[in-house]
């Protein structure tokens, strides 16, 4: 960081991330001993759903911080024009569309039995997978085969092959996805 600019990494991305309407950057620190058993830290920062790796180790959890939140800045800027269509493509509304309703009803089905919700659906992605945010109770996670505690889970669907995928916010279950699991609907002729 320069002398010029007297903010911090993390500062200076939490304010993009809010002017951009991202989510709020989330960090991951892993603490290590080095050989001359100094404490040593690398961190890395999730945003706009993406872990980005700091680099080094650092002396200090603050110092691995920024640098994680530099290099996501800059990746972030550099694909500014990219992001900008990821952003419009992933605005999160209440419902899948009209023709994927029997899918929609299906997932509530599901985890309206265990007093969940389907919070918000984000419009596809590059593979025509919606994703299902989860709220209320439904925390089930296929990884631990339990309930999360306080993190949330989502499904990632596939309404063309009508099968579903679970994962989760947790940082211990970070990249897991569940089996595919099969959405059971009747089709409706119009």
């Amino acid at each position: 960081m320069s002398l010029q600019n007297p903010k911090s990494w993390k500062s200076i991305l939490q304010e993009y991330c809010q002017k951009n309407k991202l989510q709020t950057p989330n960090y991951r620190t892993q603490q290590q001993e080095s050989a001359s058993h100094e404490i040593r830290f690398q961190s890395e920062v999730e945003v706009n759903e993406s872990w980005i790796m700091g680099e080094g180790n650092f002396t200090s959890k603050k110092d691995a911080e920024n640098s994680a939140a530099q290099i996501a800045y800059n990746e972030l800027c550099k694909n500014k024009t990219e992001l900008g269509v990821a952003e419009r493509d992933h605005n999160p509304t209440k419902h899948m569309p009209k023709e994927h309703e029997n899918i929609e009803n299906f997932l509530a089905n599901i985890v309206g039995s265990f007093g969940g919700t389907i919070r918000k659906v984000r419009s596809p992605d590059a593979y025509g997978r919606y994703r299902l945010e989860i709220g209320g109770n439904y925390r089930y996670c296929d990884n631990v085969r339990r309930q999360h505690k306080k993190n949330q889970v989502y499904f990632l669907v596939d309404p063309v092959n009508l099968v579903y995928y679970q994962r989760c916010y947790d940082p211990d279950c970070q990249g897991f996805q569940s089996a595919k699991q099969s959405i059971c609907i009747k089709e409706t002729k119009n």
